[in-house]
């Protein structure tokens, strides 16, 4: 919350449903602009930029610069965001707050509303290269994770975990056929130690885990992808086959009361839903219909 207003952010499908436009799409602008705080993903903002279509490109900012007009801010975008809280925690760990880093895109905000840089075809593109690298590398790393942990599993004769909840619990409890060298804390300390040049142990980790939501968030993101593309049996189990981008998203959850989300066929709230019980959030995970409802008026 902020002040009254109630927090909302949209993934980059559900921009794409309001740019769509609609017979509720206006009654969707005025419930947010005078009910709600809109706080804009910069991860999105990138997709957006990345849409290769110039007049839908176009389309899409016209409604984010909309939807700034009234009370909104715009978040770094993940990699970006992570980077600010990794590094302010191993700044001064003893004085650490989540909440006090700063981590708003002011420069975003202010390409939006004047578009003219934002809308460039060449930064079109190349926004285009560098999400697709980003996947395809996260894609490739847990490609090749998978032979090594299977093997730890058919070792200690063992099926693997079929929930991810169970992965969960046992990378807690430090199962050992399980965590072996692909652990929680070793999720926490790729991104922790890429972001800070540091070689943080096992406590650290546990304890930044325990006091940034948003990295908690993100790095059970990680891990979720991880067990679907490299521990679960390919033919039994839970399956959480949302994206990396998708699941990025999951670092703004702690951000906002209400994240709403277009996506067809509902892997990714079903993926987030789950990533705010494990995470301990209070975050509601919304679909686009059901946001647009609740602006409805029932007689």
């Amino acid at each position: 919350m902020i002040g009254e207003r109630q927090v909302v952010t949209f993934d980059t499908s559900a921009h794409n449903r309001l740019a769509e436009g609609g017979p509720f799409s206006e009654s969707i602008f005025l419930g947010i602009h005078y009910g709600m705080y809109f706080r804009l993903a910069g991860l999105s903002v990138d997709e957006i930029v990345s849409t290769p279509d110039q007049t839908k490109r176009e389309r899409l900012l016209q409604c984010c610069g909309r939807l700034l007009t009234g009370p909104s801010d715009c978040l770094l975008p993940s990699i970006d965001l992570l980077r600010a809280l990794v590094f302010a925690h191993h700044s001064n760990p003893s004085a650490y707050d989540w909440k006090a880093v700063g981590v708003r895109a002011m420069e975003y905000e202010r390409g939006i509303q004047r578009r003219k840089v934002i809308l460039s075809s060449q930064l079109s593109g190349e926004t285009r290269e560098e999400l697709s690298a980003l996947q395809k590398q996260f894609r490739q790393v847990l490609a090749q994770l998978r032979p090594d942990i299977q093997s730890v599993f058919e070792a200690h004769r063992r099926a693997p975990p079929t929930r991810f909840r169970d992965v969960i619990t046992q990378l807690r409890g430090g199962d050992a056929t399980v965590v072996w060298d692909k652990s929680e804390w070793a999720m926490g300390k790729l991104f922790y130690d890429g972001y800070s040049d540091a070689h943080a142990s096992q406590t650290v980790i546990a304890e930044f885990m325990e006091v940034c939501p948003p990295f908690r968030a993100f790095i059970y993101g990680m891990l979720m992808q991880w067990y679907d593309r490299a521990v679960r049996d390919r033919h039994f189990g839970e399956r959480y086959t949302a994206g990396y981008s998708d699941l990025a998203m999951s670092v703004y959850l702690p951000y906002c009361d209400k994240f709403v989300t277009a996506e067809k066929n509902g892997e990714q709230e079903k993926c987030l839903r789950e990533i705010v019980g494990v995470a301990n959030l209070n975050t509601e995970i919304l679909s686009y219909d059901i946001f647009c409802d609740s602006f409805l008026v029932k007689p």
